[in-house]
């Protein structure tokens, strides 16, 4: 079952300049930081990963730590490339950030 974040072909959600500007400063925070907790690369990170054994410029750095502020977006962005149950209930706390419904649309196609 897809939760009512997720679609096999979602269009590209409509924002407005800043809007795109909010989640493109919200990816960049959270880039490079883990899944887990650990060192093993999040979602934004896998994509360059698999570029990087092309391209070793292009490998992934270890892990970081995320700020407290940026960690439900994380939680977000990992939950919806796994496709995981609990990413209903991140968007509701994205929400609570301020994040709107079509952005959080957006972070659920980035995070494939």
């Amino acid at each position: 079952m897809r939760s009512q974040h997720q679609s096999a072909l979602a269009p590209v959600p409509a924002l407005s300049t800043g809007e795109w500007r909010a989640v493109q400063n919200a990816l960049r925070a959270v880039h490079g930081s883990s899944c887990n907790g650990g060192e093993h690369p999040g979602p934004l990170q896998r994509g360059l990963a698999r570029i990087g054994r092309i391209m070793p410029v292009l490998r992934p750095r270890p892990a970081h730590a995320v700020a407290p502020e940026h960690e439900p977006l994380r939680d977000f962005l990992c939950e919806s490339a796994r496709h995981g149950p609990a990413v209903d209930d991140l968007a509701q706390a994205l929400k609570r950030q301020g994040y709107s419904q079509a952005q959080i649309a957006a972070l659920t196609l980035i995070a494939g």
